[in-house]
């Protein structure tokens, strides 16, 4: 059907063979796998034949039949890329086909318009697309202006809405599995996230929590989702005037009954039953008897009860939280749970088979029981009327078996009926929670989640219920596309004749009109005999000559209809069965007498959309008439006037809308009324594959869908009128080339145009000429690109002709040059060599000659050296022989003597042992004798007791004798110490006196024996001599290892050093750690106070709605009421509790956090300036961290008369958090100690090392010395050894020693450190999550308060008194508060004040002077009245002026001033001696001031943050099209074919500067600090850059070459403006905020092309991260034919050096607020020459 279309559509195409058919022409051809394949024009004969080949080179001839088949032509490659189809200039299947592949395969671009449709594919993964900040980044900005999205499809609606007042329609629909769930929910997030508040209210909370709920309870697995919708779904959203959500309203169609009995292989029931199994051993859960999935029949058929990377549990407990949040009770969610349970049990009932064709079911049997209790029914009733049904005739009922088949299908029938109910009683449910105020409500936007197109190998009912409704809807978008096109042409004024579009009534009519499919189908289901069969065969008679109804060849229970798409084939089984979805009465009476309350309302319930249709029914019954289509239709109006006869047969169509076809109708053409009166959007989900595969492109697939859903019909419309639109001014900028420049006048676009067009086309049908546009038939701009590239080409050759020529003569000339200048080289060569020839020759005559004399010289000297050579040798040998004699005499003397005394000595010793052996044998014989005489001694009892006598006394002497001893060894002792000091004393002289004797008789001895051995032998001297060499070897070696030893002294010496080093550097990374923990708590307290300020307006903008809305719903009222208390306090608190207008001051509960930290902040800023030690500084950090996660452990906490709970989430987190402050503290305390026990260990250390360096240096020269005196090289040698030894043993024990010490010590020194840092973190997160519960914490109860309101309140509060007193200042009366505050603050202009001769900052110094008085006075609670009503009178004033920039900077300034006196003469020590004595009388003196601090300072931020805020909202709408849109560069043109130029409205660079400008003046004019000026800039030039980048990488018209200069030469205007005003000449790093847009325009500019250019890439784009360069590579469009695209291996090659890391996000954040500080800056300031002007009228007040 599609082919045979795009035929007559080609036939109708006129092109001018001769220039675009012509040789290597890219055209499509058709192909069985891929659809369509790329193919090139070989030949072309016209009207006879096309000769193409493929990309294989397969050459395929196409005969052409009067050139009516001319296969598809290809777009140029620019155009392939275009975010919306319709844009492209040959419009057809295959470019449209092509184009999506592209851009889904190599871009990962899920999102492509084509024309008025969103077409989505699924990328079956998760994508970066989705974040708050992507949402933002579309808020505001029109369709198409930013890469296709969702949100730009909800944000097209919403705007539509809020500006026409325009009810809106998003129709999302696809197959199963296209992503149509997941794309709804993102519209309803978006919707939910701008039409309310930057924090979501109730009803929008409501709106997002029945997703989980619906898709629990309406969603399953099939074979081709996981989360397949098995029902259809239409969400209107209600807004309220101010475009606001309201409320909501859901309706249901066609829920899938039969999944609840029966699933197909691979697939599953609903999820809540797999949900409830997973749940089972929860404790409310027990009762329901549920055991795992494979134990239930109707959760076991489909073999599949798991699904990957999916928890039921985790779903479940999501589900529970949703209900909760909606409102249903947990009686209702245990009735819902109940009767669930109830259905898996009834599937798994046994039916036992009887005689006489009847069946029963076991009474005892476990399923039966378990489901009549969880149904609240009967066990007997149940059992009966699951096996029996009643008969009703006229007035008798009979009671009937059934047989076990019946009895099935009667059950099935029965739960099927029980879960349909179940789930409209659900719907019910949730629109009550999400209806809102019945009159608030003005529009609505609908979000319709269909069904796509189905077809199947076995289509039945429910296929053609979904087809039907396709069809409707098709219709409808033909319609509404074919009216915008036409809508288009006449806005613009142009010549145009009706576009003929198919349209698919007929097929409509053949399924709704009167004895159509379904009238004919509701017929037989009123028989009583209906079968469908008879049905079938009544629609083969009635339909068979209508060409949208076949019969098919073989067999009679199937029928054809050819829809719009594709023909479908349905088989007949089952219609009327699933048409009447009839249910057995006695089972409804039995569940009617269930036990449970809430039965009745379920099976009763009817969603709203059931009302809506018997009530339209009613209508039609009453007023209207009935169309032969079945359609409601208004009364026709007849001759006359008169209206027709009302139609008497209502009753039939009440009948037929009991009926499932009926209802499904009327509900149908009910929903199309509704999106008829809206403004519908449309949204195609298409599947690419049906593996799930990532980024899988099917082609076969796609192309079935796109025909499917209409993307091709929009094609073929946008096609048949003129699809290609360009605007004047784009148009005569890239084809104005085309004509000859004398052709071109300046200035005059329209004529141009008009010139180039008429010049090249002939045929002035090919376009038309608009009010804005020129519009273009399908293929012209592709006409036109060829006709530009060829006259490019012409001039590029051209070019190349003129720069080559000019290559060749400037070679010619440089080779002519250079032959004459290597002539005259080589001849000067030549010469030269002839030269150095000649003195060669005459040197060396001269060499030979004196090396002849030479030689003979050496000749003669080794003559006469061998002569005296063998005249020594000779004579030492005779005088060796005479040695040799002498000394065989002398040693045979000596042997002689050594042998006679042995033999001497050996006859003595012989003798000796002889008498021994005598003596020994006497002895031993008299002591036998003595030994028995001492036996019988012993025997006798006197002899005992002698012995115990004398070993009595023996024991009392040794007693005595002990302490004696005792006595004497203590005097011994000190004695002998004594002694031995000067023994040691004595021993030292000794020893030196030895050693010197020792020295002075072994150098006689030695001269001595060194003479004898020289006289007597002197072969013996030689040897010694030897000898004595190889020891100097070893002494050598000696000296080695000392040296050895020095270097490994110094190496532990430097290991020393580096570890002192590496110490350092850990305290400097202590240091930088705390420095970045006080930023983040800057920054968190700074986002507390900006929260808190947002809340407090809030507060404000409720407390009115009350007053307009108070006749309102109770519940609304109690939630305005429960937002305003979570807010700040109520008003009977404050009346009551407070005396003073200091209550006024007291903030709510939600910056009792905020209060801690600034305070905390301020803290550590006095800590680190007073304080040397770092480490000291860490520790004070970390003990108010735990002091603040203390005192927020309130649990009740009187503030005021009003208490504020907490509850158990809170108290336990608190209580977590304690103990996490306690552990910190005390590993914070243990690093502390062990870091300077490591200090100290290092201070030993250095020390031991030394002492062993001295020590070492002191045995180096002893040894040094005894090896130059000694003579004995063995005495040397071995003193030496002794020395080192011990040297070398005690040197390595302290070394080693030391070292294993301070290696462990390193080790849990870093990991102390990295656990006190880890929770360091931890704890700041923690903090920063209390801050956000509820909005509010109550103050502290305990310790010194942290706001002065509650310190001045209290009587016993810490308020610092002095006793020192001066004079000078403003004295206001207590009275004249008001007067003061009215005049000063309140109804000040500021222009008595800021003008020349007033003193900058003048209205903060008279507050000062007042507090002063104050001060002096010793008034505690006049300080506290004064200062409560100016800081209240500030905050006043600053809310109410918030949109004025004058006064909000006049206010900042002030507040500045306010502060710095407060610091400056706060009487602190740290301030106070930077005062000149002069100065410090103006010092306060008696009260301490810190916390008023730090409110000061806080309305200062809040000042600031309002000025950064009105200065975002100025120059927001010029950065787009100053920045980005604008061409700056003249003679530059960024426009291409493909890219739209966005129309700039006159804004540039120059206007955003000169907006900073007007803040930077009037910051400079009211003496705003630099340092506050530098950090306003900076926070605005991060705003720009966030705001550019956003928009940048969502915009693929501005991701060329050439927009890339014109954003550099763009942000260097900016940066010139920030260095011209000397805004960046200290290190504060103002321009490193527009990094990334700068890197940005520098990608675009750089050479992509190879991975070298990647590595430049990944080295120069450092500040962005790996998804904003993968999103600009892929987004980087080639500005003309000749520059390609970047390929994926770059683009893999930077990712592989960059790789995605997890939390990095694609979007920036623009109102990310950055750390503001306000640093101490004294000044000299004289109070007493201050002078009010008279215009204040202050006379009020007294100076003193």
């Amino acid at each position: 059907m599609f082919h045979k279309f795009w035929q007559n559509f080609y036939r109708r195409q006129s092109f001018q063979d001769d220039i675009v058919l012509d040789k290597g022409t890219r055209v499509w051809i058709s192909d069985r796998d891929e659809v369509w394949k790329d193919g090139v024009v070989v030949s072309y004969t016209p009207r006879e034949n096309i000769l193409v080949s493929d990309a294989a080179g397969t050459e395929t001839l196409i005969a052409l039949k009067d050139g009516s088949k001319i296969p598809p032509l290809r777009n140029p490659e620019i155009l392939t890329m275009e975010n919306n189809l319709t844009t492209m200039s040959y419009l057809h299947e295959p470019a449209v086909l092509h184009s999506l592949s592209q851009r889904f395969t190599l871009s990962n671009n899920i999102y492509t318009y084509c024309g008025i449709v969103l077409v989505a594919i699924n990328p079956y993964c998760d994508v970066p697309l989705y974040g708050n900040e992507m949402i933002w980044a579309y808020k505001g900005q029109q369709i198409g202006q930013l890469d296709p999205h969702i949100y730009a499809i909800s944000e097209d609606a919403y705007s539509e809405m809020k500006t026409l007042g325009r009810n809106q329609s998003i129709i999302v629909s696809g197959e199963s599995g296209a992503g149509k769930t997941v794309s709804a929910k993102y519209a309803m997030r978006y919707f939910a996230t701008v039409a309310g508040n930057e924090q979501e209210t109730a009803i929008e909370r409501r709106i997002l929590s029945t997703n989980p709920i619906m898709e629990a309870l309406g969603n399953a697995k099939t074979i081709r989702n996981d989360n397949s919708s098995r029902f259809g779904k239409y969400v209107e959203l209600e807004f309220d005037k101010e475009q606001n959500i309201v409320g909501a309203h859901i309706c249901t169609y066609l829920l899938e009954k039969s999944r609840v009995v029966f699933q197909a292989k691979n697939e599953r029931n609903y999820h809540i039953f797999y949900q409830m199994c997973a749940v089972r051993d929860l404790p409310h859960m027990k009762h329901l008897h549920l055991k795992h999935p494979d134990e239930f029949k109707y959760t076991r058929l489909g073999r599949a009860p798991v699904i990957d990377n999916v928890d039921d549990r985790t779903m479940f407990l999501d589900m529970g939280v949703a209900m909760t949040n909606l409102g249903i009770s947990e009686s209702q969610q245990a009735f819902l749970y109940s009767v669930l349970a109830a259905i898996l049990h009834m599937g798994n009932i046994k039916f036992t088979e009887e005689r006489n064709d009847s069946c029963s079911v076991d009474g005892n049997d476990e399923h039966l029981k378990i489901a009549a209790k969880l149904l609240g029914l009967e066990v007997p009733a149940l059992q009966k009327w699951l096996c029996h049904k009643t008969i009703k005739a006229r007035n008798e009922t009979i009671v009937t078996s059934l047989k076990v088949k019946d009895a099935m299908s009667g059950m099935e029938a029965f739960v099927k009926h029980i879960y349909a109910s179940l789930f409209h009683w659900i719907v019910k449910l949730l629109n009550a929670a999400l209806t809102g105020g019945k009159n608030e409500t003005t529009n609505f936007i609908g979000i319709l989640d269909i069904y796509g197109f189905e077809m199947f190998d076995q289509n039945s009912f429910e296929q053609f219920c979904i087809n039907y409704a396709n069809e409707k809807l098709q219709q409808q978008f033909n319609q509404h596309v074919f009216k915008l096109e036409q809508a288009e042409y006449i806005k613009e004024e142009i010549k145009w004749s009706f576009i003929d579009f198919t349209d698919n009534q007929p097929c409509i009519d053949l399924i709704e009109r009167k004895m159509g499919i379904i009238d004919l189908l509701d017929e037989q289901c009123k028989m009583n005999r209906g079968t469908d069969e008879n049905w079938i065969q009544i629609l083969y008679k009635e339909h068979s000559s209508n060409q949208h109804f076949q019969k098919p060849r073989t067999g009679t229970d199937q029928f054809v209809i050819v829809h719009y798409a594709d023909k479908v084939s349905y088989l007949c089984h089952g219609f009327i069965a699933k048409n009447l979805d009839s249910v057995n009465e006695s089972h409804i009476e039995l569940l009617m007498s269930s036990s449970f309350e809430f039965v009745p309302d379920a099976l009763n319930a009817k969603t709203d959309l059931d009302r809506r249709i018997a009530k339209k029914l009613e209508l039609a019954s009453e007023t209207f008439g009935m169309s032969d289509t079945g359609n409601i239709s208004s009364p026709k109006r007849m001759a006359g006037g008169k209206a027709p006869p009302r139609r008497q047969n209502t009753g039939t169509l009440n009948k037929s809308a009991r009926t499932v076809g009926g209802q499904f109708k009327t509900s149908l053409n009910l929903l199309m009324d509704a999106l008829s009166t809206t403004v519908p959007h449309f949204i195609r989900c298409i599947k690419p594959n049906d593996d799930k595969e990532p980024f899988g492109f099917v082609r076969n697939r796609v192309v079935q869908q796109l025909r499917a859903c209409g993307v091709i019909e929009t094609v073929r419309i946008s096609a048949a009128g003129y699809p290609s639109r360009w605007s004047y001014t784009e148009f005569e900028a890239r084809y104005s080339i085309l004509v000859h420049s004398s052709r071109i006048r300046r200035g005059e676009t329209l004529l141009n145009c008009q010139t180039v067009l008429t010049s090249l086309v002939q045929d002035t049908d090919k376009y038309q000429f608009g009010k804005t546009k020129i519009f273009f038939r399908a293929g012209q701009v592709a006409f036109f690109e060829k006709m530009r590239s060829e006259r490019m080409f012409r001039a590029c050759v051209m070019m190349q002709a003129h720069v080559r020529g000019w290559v060749a003569a400037r070679y010619y000339r440089r080779l002519t040059f250079s032959a004459l200048k290597v002539q005259c080289m080589v001849r000067g060569l030549i010469a030269r060599r002839r030269a150095r020839k000649l003195r060669q020759y005459n040197a060396s005559v001269r060499i030979q000659k004196h090396a002849k004399g030479w030689a003979q010289r050496i000749k003669y000297h080794r003559l006469r050296l061998s002569a005296l050579l063998i005249q020594s040798r000779y004579r030492a040998r005779v005088a060796y022989e005479e040695f040799l004699r002498v000394k065989y005499d002398v040693n045979a003397r000596i042997i002689q003597k050594h042998v006679r005394g042995w033999l001497a000595r050996c006859a003595y010793k012989d003798e000796v042992h002889k008498i021994i052996q005598v003596q020994s044998c006497v002895r031993r014989h008299l002591a036998k004798k003595q030994l028995k005489a001492l036996k019988a001694e012993a025997r006798s009892i006197g002899h005992y007791k002698k012995i115990n006598v004398r070993l009595e006394k023996r024991v009392f002497e040794m007693q005595l004798k002990n302490n004696e001893m005792i006595s004497e060894k203590t005097s011994l002792m000190q004695e002998a110490k004594y002694a031995l000091e000067e023994l040691a004393a004595v021993r030292k002289q000794l020893l030196i006196q030895t050693r010197c004797k020792e020295t002075v008789e072994k150098e006689a001895k030695q001269t001595s024996e060194e003479l004898r051995i020289l006289r007597d032998d002197f072969m013996e001297l030689k040897h010694e001599m030897t000898r004595m060499g190889e020891e100097q070897d070893e002494v050598d070696v000696l000296k080695e290892r000392i040296r050895e030893l020095e270097e490994e002294v110094k190496e532990a010496r430097e290991s020393a050093e580096a570890d002192k080093i590496l110490s350092l550097e850990r305290y400097t990374e202590l240091q930088q750690s705390m420095t970045r923990d006080i930023n983040s708590e800057r920054e968190h307290h700074q986002n507390i106070i900006v929260e808190n300020s947002n809340l407090q307006k809030q507060v404000k903008e409720l407390q009115e709605m009350m007053h307009g809305h108070w006749q309102d719903s109770s519940d609304e009222r109690d939630e305005l009421s429960s937002v305003t208390s979570e807010v700040m306090p109520e008003p009977g608190a404050l009346s009551s509790g407070l005396t003073s207008p200091a209550a006024l001051l007291q903030p709510p509960p939600a910056t009792t956090a905020a209060c801690d930290l600034r305070s905390k902040i301020t803290d550590l800023e006095q800590l680190r300036d007073q304080l040397t030690a770092d480490l000291e500084g860490a520790n004070k950090t970390i003990a108010e961290l735990k002091e603040s996660a203390q005192n927020q452990n309130a649990i009740v906490v009187n503030g005021g008369d009003k208490i504020y709970p907490v509850d158990d989430n809170e108290r336990r987190r608190l209580e977590e958090i304690i103990v996490e402050n306690v552990q910190l503290k005390e590993d914070l305390d243990r690093m502390t100690d062990e870091l300077m026990e490591a200090v100290d260990e290092q201070a030993e250390v250095r020390k031991k090392y030394e002492q062993m360096e001295l020590r070492l240096a002191t045995v180096r020269d002893i040894l040094l010395k005894e090896i130059a005196n000694t003579r004995n090289p063995r005495q040397a040698q071995d003193k030496i050894k002794s020395h080192l030894d011990q040297l070398r043993v005690s040197l390595f024990s302290d070394a080693s020693k030391l070292n294993n010490k301070h290696n462990i010590r390193s080790k849990e020194d870093v990991d102390l450190q990295n656990k006190v840092e880890s929770k360091v973190e931890e704890n700041i997160k923690l903090l920063a999550d209390i801050t956000k519960l509820h909005n509010a914490m109550p103050p502290r109860d305990a310790g010194t308060p942290k706001h002065p309101e509650k310190k001045l309140i209290r009587q016993s509060s810490g308020v610092k008194q002095r006793k020192q007193e001066f004079r000078g200042m403003f004295a206001c009366k207590r009275e004249d508060d008001s007067r003061l505050v009215k005049k000063l603050i309140t109804q000040l202009r500021t222009e008595l004040v800021t003008g020349p001769g007033c003193k900058p900052g003048l209205v903060a110094h008279v507050m000062f002077m007042c507090v002063r008085y104050a001060d002096h006075c010793n008034d505690e609670g006049r300080i506290q009245e004064l200062l409560t009503a100016l800081i209240t009178g500030i905050t006043a004033v600053t809310r109410k002026q918030s949109k004025d920039a004058v006064i909000s900077v006049f206010w900042l300034a002030n507040c500045l001033t306010l502060l710095q006196n407060l610091t400056q003469f706060s009487g602190e020590e740290l301030y106070n001696s930077r005062l000149t004595p002069g100065m410090k009388e103006f010092s306060l003196k008696n009260y301490d001031l810190s916390d008023y601090r730090n409110l000061v300072s806080d309305q200062c931020i809040n000042v600031f943050h309002t000025i950064v805020k009105l200065a975002q909202e100025n120059i927001q709408p010029m950065l787009i099209p100053g920045m980005l849109e604008r061409d700056s560069i003249p003679g530059m043109n960024t426009s291409f074919a493909g890219v739209r130029r966005q129309d700039h409205q006159g804004y540039d660079t120059a206007a955003i500067v000169s907006k900073l400008q007007f803040y930077l003046q009037l910051m400079t004019s009211v003496s705003v600090s630099s340092h506050v000026i530098r950090q306003f800039v900076g926070q605005v030039l991060y705003f720009i850059n966030a705001s550019l980048m956003n928009n940048l990488i969502l915009r693929r018209d501005l991701c060329h070459w050439s927009k890339g200069i014109q954003i550099r030469y763009n942000l260097s205007q900016l940066e010139q403006w920030v260095r011209e005003r000397g805004l960046d000449l200290d290190e504060s790093g103002i321009l490193s905020n527009l990094a990334e847009i700068r890197q940005a325009s520098q990608l675009l500019q750089m050479n992509k092309s190879s991975l070298d250019h990647a590595a430049v890439i990944c080295e120069t784009c450092h500040s962005l991260n790996s998804l904003q360069l993968q999103k600009l590579l892929i987004l980087y469009s080639p500005a003309s034919e000749y520059e390609e695209r970047v390929s994926q291996t770059v683009i893999k090659y930077i990712l592989d050096q960059r790789p995605i890391e997890p939390g990095v996000k694609l979007m920036m954040d623009p109102n990310k607020i950055k750390p503001l500080t306000f640093p101490f800056e004294s000044k000299d300031v004289d109070f007493s020459m201050i002078s009010i002007p008279s215009g204040l009228k202050l006379d009020f007040l007294e100076q003193y």
